[in-house]
């Protein structure tokens, strides 16, 4: 089950939900409108939300600290008169700003990001040398290519497997990983920011960006966009 809390006004909700429901139309989910952050805060100590969506007004840092980094596997859609001037330089791949006057386009283009970043609560069955092990995407921060094994490093720590790494880019793009360097598969939930031959995730991580695939990623946008 995946669930949207909108903390938005009344025209734009209607289009959000609108458009959520043919984003998600194969899929369970729900959503709950809240008119104050307030009531978004006090429902969040009963239920979890995979997907915020919020009006410009409330992307402060005193918010942010109560939703963004209390909730830091959940993917944020602030609806913006400007998004690049929200945006600033932001380069986090979970937060995602459309433009209020063209909404229900933008949701539109961001549809397969949206539901790839929503899925990463299935987890990958890792088995290796007697070792079984449920990953949930959205703890895999990485995972690195030695030799013949393949290192996953995720927020319960290191795990490897002997596989080979262009099988396991098949499997794991469509919950949003990016091969950033042939020894680097990257989990875009957890970019922090972009840099010219390296990507930092949230856990401070510097990854190295290779010029061939960076070239390859960002076509790949382009088309998208």
């Amino acid at each position: 089950m995946i669930r949207v809390a909108i903390l938005e006004y009344e025209k734009e909700s209607k289009e959000i939900i609108f458009q959520f429901g043919k984003i998600f139309r194969h899929t369970d989910w729900m959503f709950r409108h809240f008119w104050k952050a307030s009531e978004l805060a006090k429902a969040m100590k009963e239920e979890d939300y995979q997907i915020f969506v919020f009006d410009e007004m409330f992307k402060t840092p005193r918010l942010e600290s109560v939703f963004v980094h209390d909730n830091p596997n959940a993917l944020f859609v602030y609806v913006c008169e400007d998004p690049d001037a929200v945006r600033g330089s932001d380069g986090r791949e979970r937060m995602l700003y459309v433009r209020k006057e063209t909404l229900v386009k933008d949701l539109e283009d961001l549809s397969s990001t949206i539901q790839k970043q929503s899925r990463q609560s299935e987890v990958y069955a890792l088995a290796y040398n007697g070792v079984h092990v449920n990953l949930p995407y959205e703890t895999i921060y990485y995972l690195e290519k030695e030799e013949k094994m393949v290192i996953f490093h995720t927020t319960k720590g290191e795990f490897q497997k002997r596989i080979n790494m262009s099988d396991l880019e098949s499997e794991f793009a469509p919950y949003g990983f990016l091969r950033v360097h042939v020894s680097y598969l990257v989990n875009a939930k957890h970019i922090a920011s972009w840099h010219k031959d390296e990507v930092e995730l949230v856990n401070a991580a510097r990854i190295p960006l290779s010029r061939a695939q960076k070239k390859k990623i960002l076509h790949a946008r382009k088309d998208k966009g």
